[in-house]
């Protein structure tokens, strides 16, 4: 998974991340990551991050 800042937004997913690649772009519906997911009982600690492709944008 890639690494970002606060600033650049969620990380891309490794599927997303492929998609961008000529012949792949199916893969973006593959993608799992369409929400936070947050570690059970701590508060403010996410065991997944949501994917910050602009491809889920779509889909809220």
């Amino acid at each position: 998974m890639s690494v970002s800042t606060a600033a650049d937004g969620p990380p891309v997913s490794d599927e997303c991340m492929l998609a961008r690649q000529p012949g792949y772009t199916d893969l973006h519906r593959a993608c799992t990551q369409t929400q936070d997911v947050p570690l059970p009982h701590a508060r403010g600690v996410l065991l997944v991050c949501r994917c910050g492709c602009s491809c889920h944008d779509r889909r809220r």
